[in-house]
């Protein structure tokens, strides 16, 4: 009787594994990538310590990351001005890290926005962004003027 009880205990761990290879893959298969067309709607504040916030809506393109951790993103503002950036998707979470357009004597920052993908992948709710602005602080752990922000995500492509 013991062998009976250690053969079957055997073929439930060769069952188990062999379903586990079979949803993994379908698991994984569900979250979907951030490559694409994007229209991002960002909420930041105007310039360090400031109360006041504005609005950016820019374009993300979203390059293919092949087998890298990261891939590349183009951020199009209403302008035409285009800067590059990085992304990395972990599962429905995603960062982008990019620089905002600089124009004249506005403060320029660089930014990190961290959000989750929803809706079959075609909204990012919730983002938040943090602002690392290009002004130096000694009293700040990052030594420059940090800013937090929010932002969403609608798929165009």
């Amino acid at each position: 009787m013991i062998p009976k009880v250690k053969h079957s205990r055997k073929l439930m761990v060769v069952a188990v594994a062999a379903l586990l290879l079979t949803v993994i893959p379908s698991i994984n298969a569900a979250k979907p990538p951030l490559e694409g067309l994007w229209t991002l709607t960002i909420t930041i504040p105007d310039a360090p310590h400031s109360a006041t916030t504005r609005v950016l809506t820019v374009n993300m393109n979203v390059s293919p990351r092949g087998e890298s951790l990261h891939g590349r993103v183009n951020l199009t503002d209403a302008a035409g001005r285009t800067v590059g950036g990085a992304w990395r998707q972990a599962g429905k979470s995603v960062s982008i890290a990019c620089e905002l357009p600089c124009p004249g004597d506005v403060p320029c920052a660089s930014l990190i926005m961290l959000g989750k993908l929803k809706g079959g992948g075609f909204v990012i709710k919730k983002g938040t962004v943090i602002v690392m602005w290009d002004t130096a602080n000694d009293r700040n752990p990052a030594l420059f003027d940090t800013s937090n922000g929010t932002f969403r995500g609608d798929r165009l492509q």
